[in-house]
């Protein structure tokens, strides 16, 4: 949890929204400006092991490092920078740091001996300073200024930097502008209502808007960047007036801009911002420092100031002056705006403020309660009431004088029983000013020439009524030029002034008839100066030149001594006299003393630029010279090249307006985009309403007889108890709340019959609610609070708009799906379902409009209260062409895995390594879960996960689809899970999961009996007679009956153990998942699903047991060789707390993130410090597996929900790329070490094979070798016995003889 409050706390806090020269080999400057700095020369030098900005030789005095930065919302800024500080600084020398109007920082950094020799000169030490420094700060840019008090060479004392970083302190989602207190509600309620002057580029920088009067309106630029007005071009006189229009209801305005002050301002000289005539903003701004340097000249003094004005504002149509009291010359004095800003708050019903057009607001939405729906209603049982003042009640009631309220009378044996508060002293209230009628410290009637304001609960005069009170010093019909809001005031250039009488005027003017007229100065020019001022001669005609204030004619006397070309007149001129021309050549025309051609003749002369026979002034060309199309500011040669002004819109080569942007441009004389004829504006023309008698711009004056005029609409009488066309409704009253508004319509949650009787019942409404997102697609659901039907027999989802706020249609693709479609007067609960596919990212989270372009209506035939609904999606899960193709071929590596390590370990065990199926179907499955964390994934990984199902029998199952759907054994109900779960379609039912494990058993149970089969048979056959007479097939049916005993003899109880464990994980989470689900106890399929669940967790809890014998036996142990042997107990209890940290926390994302990578990481601290030589290739095995798990788990962080605002997708996808690579380095490692332990296996298998070939071979041998030494022994023997028989046979006939 402590991880989660420092998350929070981060992302809540300070956001990094732009970084400069942090790199350790900058390359650029980023587009900063340096001041008095030669452009050719680098700005970026190494200093120690770092280059920085700046540095030795580069910085020092009268030079600045600047930048101007675009900013999103914000309260609060803060800045940090590393400073390095080069050789010795002298005494009182500064750092400074200016951030836009604010010296934000400014340390001395003199005398600092510093701590080693950087960059600097050999005998001097350098010092490296991180600083940072944090400040309010709202305005749309900043003007970043880094500069320092050095007044030395930059060879003696310099400075650089470099990690420049600005962080912000954001406002809310969707905010405008915030203060540090503000949340989501607070300032959402702010809405853009104009914006000019943001541009940063100077070619781009668009100057309409704003009417510029008494100065110059095109752009400017002081170090490149553009302002309207600027350095000696606005001053003096110069007023920028915006008048806005049409702007909704709002209760606040806020203007805010960026001013540079020029010039030495004094502290007389003011800043003015007016609005409809009121001052509400004025400042000297001679307070706020100007910049060490100038930016529009080194030796200039100027500073840029963020504005910002918040003040109360109500009106639809306001006026706005930009204006000074400046009184010099623009040389000295002047200004220029850029980031201008003007938004609004927007009025809420139900804030307990009184706002606008609010009658009152009392903070709640109860009726009978003296307020409701912000206008005045009596309270229960009233009959008349002032103000939310009971003054009389209703028959059946006792109006209770001191309280002001009534009281129900009861009637109990003909008696009336009241309860009345006594009061033994009368109370008196004092008079009210300028009030005719009170009640109560209340003025209910004010005097004639004064009007009640409810938010003072005063009586005030009322300026232009011809009344002057004692409060009103003059009115308009008299004194007009004296008198301001019925103030009087001085005229124009005067100094002093009494009661609107002038009495001293301003220099060079003098007072006649209380009016003061400039003094008339006369002219000591020559007739010849063209521009004359002070009687002095600054420029001469045409043929003349200045000569020591005198004008001279040099043409004609051959003795001047400057060139002549000033007196030769245009080539074309036949009659040239002094330089000017009074005759042309070859019928061209004189004007402006050249010779051009005719225009018009469609024949382009060398005078011209163009001809295209015609006088239209902005078709591209007008008087044979290029012109630019209407609106357009930039072209070449009659062709547009910049963007049209606000309301026009670049088409067919020229700028055009188009009626109904609701902006009013050229020859429009309204805009209020609609096509309603009665609304005072039709076509982009004054239309007037219906009825109306007399009207003017659009705005009726009178109505006919029989209509009162009510909204700049006739309207008839409302009140009167008689049903006309344009009433909804008529109670015989004007009170709101009682279901029939003031204005005769029938009030939100109300039903009005004819008869005026009105029924409150509540509105069916319009809601959107998010479903889910799998994989590319979003799921959305339209629905609605109560029964609904159609009063027309149409289509109604052909009714239903669906769109994407700032998201072209191309960009996506919305299917509507019926789930219970909306019926021809037949009320039902409507539903439909909404399937959203987005090709792009997106940078922020899209928005779905839901619009109905026909009403539905519930039982009591109430309309729908909203027909527009707006649901926030999700970041949308795209990817690219190559993207998937990258995720498609990761996801064929990992199955190419799987099947290779299945096929291994299959071959491992036919020959006889049975243990490394199991262990590394135990290992993988754990990543099969891993999909389950409750996070929204992006694609890449979507895709990865669909290659673990080989890991299930899943797989298998879904192969033989055909099997399952025609026999019952195998298919099952299918029962709706939930979150994560409900996503990949799990069935809670644990007879569907169970099968799977059935199937497993079964298939060994069927291995195990068919080896005891074949058993039996070859024990039968090998005693047959049959085969006596082959004796080398019965040794060879004796020698697999003996390697069947051994496969039989291992499947004892410990195979049997291993093979529970290896189905373990799929047992936990059938088990768990089933005890999550609902049940139904009616149902007797119920009971055999807890059955089920509760074998399988007694042979978890037996699994359990089993390995914890021997566990009191531990002391008596080597520790490392304890902790080796458990090993399956600890890895069965991780089994058990992930299984119950997915199952029970799909609905805390952040929670299970956690829990699981705490579980992952302490099993991964416990596998490392486990110590098992003999087993070392299961123990690397192991790490690598927990290894990639913990880091997987860990990095989920950066999927939840409450980060994705944070993240760019794109990033989200790299960190998948990353998340693939930790868990296909987990195959890849196991595909190694299985191809590792075949090899050895196939190795050893060859080598026993040898040796017995050998040891036969050797056999054969010595058998050869003995039957040859029997052979030999056999001829002695013989011819021993041939020798003894001649013997015998000579000795015989010796014998004989």
């Amino acid at each position: 949890m402590l991880l989660i409050f420092i998350i929070l706390s981060i992302t809540s806090s300070q956001t990094l929204v732009y970084s400069a020269f942090s790199d350790t080999n900058l390359t650029g400057i980023d587009d900063w400006n340096f001041q008095n700095i030669d452009s050719s020369v680098t700005k970026i030098t190494k200093c120690g092991s770092a280059k920085i900005i700046g540095g030795y030789d580069k910085f020092a005095h009268k030079q600045a490092a600047t930048k101007l930065l675009q900013l999103p919302p914000h309260y609060r800024m803060k800045i940090s920078l590393t400073l390095y500080i080069i050789d010795t600084w002298d005494s009182n020398e500064f750092f400074q740091v200016y951030v836009d109007q604010l010296l934000a920082y400014n340390v001395k950094y003199s005398g600092l001996t510093g701590t080693e020799n950087i960059c600097g000169q050999v005998n001097r030490n350098d010092s490296i300073h991180q600083i940072s420094m944090e400040l309010d700060h709202t305005g749309l840019t900043t003007f970043i200024y880094l500069t320092s008090t050095l007044n030395g060479d930059a060879r003696d004392e310099s400075w650089g930097f470099k990690n420049f970083k600005l962080y912000l302190f954001l406002c809310p989602p969707e905010c405008l502008a915030c203060t540090s207190q503000d949340t989501d509600v607070d300032c959402n309620t702010w809405m853009l209502a104009h914006s000019s002057y943001t541009e940063f580029n100077f070619l781009d920088f668009v100057t309409d808007g704003w009417i510029v009067t008494g100065g110059d309106n095109d752009k400017q630029k002081c170090l490149n960047i553009p302002t309207i007005c600027g350095k000696g071009k606005c001053g003096k006189g110069t007023s920028l007036n915006l008048i806005l229009s049409n702007l909704p209801l709002h209760t606040q305005m806020k203007i805010k801009l960026k001013y540079l002050r020029n010039g030495s301002w004094e502290w007389t000289d003011h800043f003015k911002t007016t609005v409809d005539g009121v001052l509400i903003w004025e400042s000297a701004l001679t307070s706020l420092p100007n910049y060490l340097y100038g930016i529009c000249g080194i030796d200039y003094q100027d500073v840029f100031i963020n504005i910002d004005m918040t003040f109360p504002h109500y009106e639809k149509t306001p006026e706005i002056f930009i204006t000074n009291n400046l009184d010099e010359s623009y040389s000295n004095e002047s200004f220029g705006v850029r980031d201008i800003q003007i938004l609004i708050k927007r009025a809420k019903c139900g804030n307990n403020v009184v706002e606008q057009e609010e009658e009152c607001d009392d903070g709640n939405l109860s009726p009978f309660d003296g307020c409701f729906g912000c206008m005045f209603q009596c309270v229960d049982g009233c009959s008349v009431c002032q103000n939310m003042i009971c003054l009389g009640c209703f028959k059946g009631w006792t109006y209770l004088e001191y309280e002001f309220k009534c009281e129900k009378q009861i009637y109990q044996q003909l008696s009336i029983i009241t309860v009345q508060e006594e009061y033994t002293q009368p109370q008196s209230f004092p008079s009210i000013d300028n009030c005719e009628v009170s009640l109560l410290e209340i003025c209910i009637v004010c005097q004639n020439g004064f009007i009640f304001n409810q938010f003072t609960s005063k009586c005030e005069s009322i300026c232009k009524d011809q009344i002057a009170p004692q409060q009103e010093l003059c009115q308009y019909s008299y004194l007009s030029s004296h008198c301001n809001r019925c103030y009087l005031q001085c005229i124009d250039h005067c100094l002093q002034c009494n009661s609107g009488i002038c009495q001293v005027c301003e220099n060079d003017y003098f007072l006649e008839e209380n009016y003061c007229f400039q003094v008339e100065k006369r002219n000591l020019c020559q007739p010849q100066c063209q521009i004359c001022v002070d009687n002095i001669c600054y420029k001469c005609e045409i043929g003349q030149i200045l000569i020591l204030g005198q004008c001279q004619n040099i043409c004609g006397d051959q003795i001047a001594q400057y060139a002549l070309e000033e007196c030769v007149c245009d080539l074309n001129c036949q009659e040239c006299i002094n330089t000017i021309c009074y005759s042309c050549k070859n019928n061209l025309k004189l004007l402006d003393n050249q010779c051009i051609g005719t225009c018009g003749d469609l024949v382009v002369q060398d005078s011209e630029d163009c001809d295209d026979g015609n006088d239209i002034e902005f078709d591209g060309c007008f008087d044979c010279r290029y012109s630019c199309p209407i609106g357009c500011n930039n072209c070449e040669k009659g062709i547009c090249l910049d963007l049209c002004l606000k309301g026009f819109y670049f088409m067919n080569n020229s700028c055009s307006t188009i009626c109904g942007d609701s902006i009013i441009a050229g020859n429009e004389q309204c805009d209020d985009n609609n096509t309603s004829e009665y609304d005072g504006c039709y076509l982009c023309k004054f239309s007037c309403p219906l009825n109306c008698y007399e009207c003017i711009d659009g705005t009726c004056n009178n109505c006919n007889v029989g209509f009162q005029l009510n909204e700049n609409q006739c309207s008839n009488v409302c009140g009167d108890g008689i049903l006309q066309n344009e009433e909804e409704c008529d109670d015989g009253n004007l009170d709101s709340g009682d279901g029939c508004s003031k204005k005769c319509q029938v009030e939100i949650d109300w039903i009005c019959n004819q008869d005026t009787d009105c029924t409150f019942i509540k509105y069916p409404q319009l809601i959107c609610e998010f479903i889910q997102q799998k994989n590319q697609y979003q799921y959305a659901r339209i629905k609605f609070s109560k029964d609904v039907q159609l009063l027309s027999d149409i289509n109604f989802k052909n009714a239903i708009e669906l769109s994407i706020i700032d998201l072209n249609q191309t960009y996506y693709n919305i299917t509507l799906m019926e789930v219970q479609a909306a019926q021809y007067q037949v009320s039902s609960q409507v539903e439909y379902t909404l399937q959203i596919e987005i090709f792009t990212n997106l940078i922020k989270q899209p928005i779905l409009t839901v619009k109905l372009t026909q009403q539905l209506y519930n039982d009591n035939l109430a309309p729908l209260v909203n027909m527009v609904d707006y649901l926030q999606l999700n970041q949308p899960n795209y990817l690219t062409d190559q993207q998937v193709q990258i995720a498609q071929a990761i996801q064929f590596v990992s199955k190419v895995s799987f099947l290779s390590i299945y096929a291994l370990s299959i071959i491992l065990i036919l020959l006889g390594n049975a243990l490394s199926l199991w262990g590394m179907l135990d290992a993988l499955q754990q990543q099969s879960y891993l999909k389950f964390i409750n996070v929204l994934y992006p694609q890449t990984l979507i895709i990865y996960f669909q290659s673990s199902e080989l890991i299930s029998m899943q797989s298998l199952l879904d192969s033989i689809g055909d099997l399952s759907q025609n026999t019952s054994l195998l298919s099952f109900p299918y029962i709706e899970s939930y979150e994560k779960f409900k996503f990949y379609q799990v069935n809670a039912d644990i007879t569907e999961g169970f099968r799977s494990e059935i199937i497993v058993f079964l298939t060994l149970l069927f291995f195990y009996m068919s080896s005891l089969l074949f058993v039996r048979v070859i024990s039968i056959l090998e005693m047959s007679s049959l085969l006596q007479g082959f004796p080398r097939f019965v040794r060879f049916l004796q020698r697999q009956k003996r390697k069947l005993n051994k496969l039989i003899k291992k499947c004892d109880r410990r195979f049997i153990h291993n093979t529970l464990l290896a189905c373990s994980w799929d047992l936990i989470f059938m088990a768990m998942l089933e005890i999550s689900s609902n049940h139904d106890f009616s149902s007797s399929r119920t009971y055999v699903r807890l059955t089920i669940t509760f074998i399988i967790i007694i042979v978890i809890f037996v699994l359990i047991l089993y390995q914890m014998t021997g566990l009191i036996t531990w002391k008596r142990q080597n520790l490392d060789q304890y902790w080796f042997e458990k090993q399956a107990f600890f890895l069965l209890i991780k089994k058990i707390l992930i299984i119950l940290v997915l199952v029970f926390c799909q609905c805390e994302q952040i929670l299970q993130t956690l829990l699981m990578t705490l579980i992952n990481g302490f099993y991964l601290m416990y596998v490392i410090n486990t110590k098992a030589t003999e087993e070392f290739e299961i123990q690397i095995k192991n790490i690598i597996m927990e290894a990639s798990l913990t880091l997987f788990t860990a990095s989920t962080i950066l999927n939840w929900d409450i980060l994705q605002r944070y993240f760019e997708y794109n990033f989200i996808i790299i960190v998948s790329w990353i998340q693939i690579f930790l868990l296909v380095s987990v195959l890849i490692s196991y595909l190694f070490f299985e191809l590792y332990d075949f090899i050895n296996l196939i190795k050893s298998k060859i080598t026993k094979i040898l040796e017995k070939r050998i040891r036969k071979l050797s056999s054969d041998e010595e058998q050869q070798s003995q039957n040859k030494a029997n052979e030999l022994q056999k001829e002695n023997f013989q011819l021993r016995k041939n020798i003894y028989s001649r013997v015998e046979t000579f000795y015989q006939i010796q014998i004989k003889k």
